[in-house]
């Protein structure tokens, strides 16, 4: 038996999602979900700054890959606008591409 052991990771795609895009996030143990902007990218943890609705602050939520791959959160992001790409990707779409989702 060997001390060390390697194992596939899933990860996040930093290429797909960099700071300053706006990305939509729900929980499954959230009521709402939560939209906010890009703050932080790395290949474990995606950090989403927003606003909370009361006064003059800010706050953020930290998603983990190995959660979003464990389906805990549903996901929208884009850089413009123009396109809106979800994860996990809707069941009536199998591009990724979800223009014709309800924002």
């Amino acid at each position: 038996m060997a001390l060390i052991t390697e194992k596939p990771e899933s990860v996040f795609d930093t290429s797909e999602v960099k700071i300053g895009y706006l990305l939509y996030a729900k929980h499954f143990s959230w009521k709402e979900g939560r939209g906010g902007f890009v703050a932080a990218v790395t290949d474990k943890e995606i950090v989403v700054q927003y606003h909370p609705r009361i006064g003059n602050v800010t706050n953020h939520f930290i998603m983990q890959a190995k959660d979003v791959v464990a389906g805990d959160w549903e996901i929208r992001y884009s850089a413009d606008l123009s396109e809106v790409t979800a994860y996990p990707v809707p069941e009536n779409d199998s591009t990724g591409d979800t223009s014709e989702i309800e924002v």
